[in-house]
């Protein structure tokens, strides 16, 4: 299968998110790449909301969440729980 893009999609530091273009076909798709190797489709415009939400609330003046933030917020917004790293 010949590879239309023009660039590495080489993912060093996980999760990334990678806009993977078809130059001579004018079409691109995002997707996300987890610290598992799984990649994840997602519609251009479920990112572009997202986006355009995190944009207005940093005008707000609010600040990304970091560290523990991170987990309670997934936790209790998303009823989402850490993932452990496996033992090597």
């Amino acid at each position: 299968m010949p590879r239309t893009s023009y660039k590495s999609y080489e993912c060093e530091n996980p999760p990334c998110l990678h806009v993977v273009v078809d130059y001579p076909r004018k079409v691109f798709a995002i997707f996300l790449e987890t610290s598992d190797g799984e990649v994840v489709y997602i519609p251009f415009e479920k990112v572009e909301k997202a986006y355009l939400e995190a944009k207005e609330l940093a005008s707000k003046r609010f600040r990304e969440a970091s560290g523990d933030e991170i987990d309670r917020l997934a936790s209790e917004f998303l009823g989402a729980e850490p993932v452990e790293d496996e033992p090597a």
